[in-house]
């Protein structure tokens, strides 16, 4: 009888209904029209896949040795600021004493 009612409690508990993923991040039009004014693009990344905007790092391409040198990342391999502020992803960069660093953001 244990058996019996174990497996049916299995059966109703497979019958849940999955829950409902998180609403995904948006950026309103005012936003979107406030970023691309500024040079950014808009875009998407993080665990729930919301928009954000992307903006030109100041000093892209300048050359750097530590991570006060760039508004942004430092990068390690072309030792040069990141193009741009995209706070997601994996990268390799300088911290402040010029040491390498790997960081990966979602």
């Amino acid at each position: 009888m244990r058996r019996l009612a174990a497996l049916v409690f299995l059966v109703l508990a497979a019958c849940q209904p999955e829950a409902e993923a998180p609403p995904r991040p948006s950026m309103t039009a005012t936003e979107k029209a406030d970023c691309t004014a500024k040079g950014g693009q808009i875009g998407i990344a993080g665990l729930l896949g919301g928009e954000f905007c992307v903006k030109r790092a100041p000093d892209a391409g300048k050359s750097c040795t530590r991570a006060s040198d760039c508004a942004g990342d430092c990068l390690s391999a072309s030792r040069t600021c990141a193009p741009n502020l995209n706070p997601f992803g994996c990268r390799d960069y300088l911290d402040e004493t010029g040491q390498p660093q790997s960081i990966c953001v979602d």
